[in-house]
């Protein structure tokens, strides 16, 4: 994971050799066998977590197990989107404040004051590229308590073996390679399994429209990153997401709260006991 280091303090022309041999090997051998403790420091913000997909794919569904995981969608997909062209981007911006901003969204997040004023009052697709892109960061900053609490509530369960996906980081962490892409490949591979075990609670949830939007939501972003599902076409799945919508205010109210319950399954916190039996 950490790019190899120059050697330091080399001397001569045949010192220099064996030091910068050895300085591969020791990154060679801490690349194959990290520290627990290194691992566990991929979840100390989720701007580290989401660079890898398998660790990303654990955290997600450790939280929509036990938590609200609007607040954690939302912010990654607000990532999403201020990596995309302009044109894209408005485009998809619409489409994301139907789904996290606006009052009927299933996916709906708590937003800074100023914002939703503004937003109440101005149709987004009215909004500057700079305006959006402000709002979007500050809307992304205001869901980071919540996420750095999830953070550390995934953090102290793992160390007690409570937290889904072990058997497949642990794969991925004793994976020995020198060759940072056929890594990476192996780590979307360990992703795509989570995210199809996550299909099978999804398919499963008694509330199939608040189960689909988060998991849409992760399906998507996941997509972003790579990584490989098995739903068919990606643009009839990315629409399917975005556009779903809901009529009544008091079915979408029911609905926004059945999604923040997550994917309530008999036996949730007992992963590391139940996830491969």
């Amino acid at each position: 994971f950490s790019p190899q280091s120059p050697a330091v303090g080399a001397r001569g022309a045949g010192s220099s050799v064996v030091a910068i041999i050895g300085a591969e090997d020791e990154d060679f051998e801490n690349d194959i066998e990290p520290n627990p403790d290194d691992q566990n420091s991929l979840f100390q913000s989720l701007e580290l977590v989401r660079q890898h997909p398998a660790y990303l794919m654990a955290f997600l569904q450790h939280v929509v197990l036990q938590f609200d995981s609007c607040p954690v969608l939302c912010y990654l997909h607000v990532d999403m989107l201020r990596r995309m062209n302009p044109k894209e981007g408005k485009k998809q911006f619409l489409e994301f404040c139907h789904m996290f901003l606006d009052k009927a969204g299933l996916l709906r997040v708590p937003v800074p004051h100023q914002v939703q004023f503004e937003l109440d009052r101005t149709r987004p697709e009215l909004l500057s590229d700079d305006v959006q892109r402000r709002y979007l960061q500050e809307i992304q900053a205001f869901q980071e308590p919540e996420i750095s609490r999830q953070l550390e509530d995934f953090r102290s369960k793992r160390l007690m073996g409570m937290t889904p996906g072990e058997q497949e980081l642990t794969e991925l962490e004793s994976y020995r390679t020198r060759d940072h892409g056929i890594r990476e490949a192996k780590e979307k591979q360990l992703a795509e399994v989570l995210l199809a075990r996550l299909e099978e609670m999804h398919l499963s949830h008694p509330c199939p429209s608040a189960s689909s939007a988060i998991f849409g939501a992760i399906v998507t972003y996941m997509k972003y990153l790579g990584v490989k599902t098995k739903l068919g076409d990606g643009k009839k799945s990315k629409s399917n997401f975005f556009r779903k919508k809901i009529s009544g205010s008091k079915k979408a109210d029911e609905l926004q709260a059945k999604s923040r319950k997550g994917f309530s399954l008999p036996g949730a916190a007992l992963w590391g006991r139940d996830a491969h039996s």
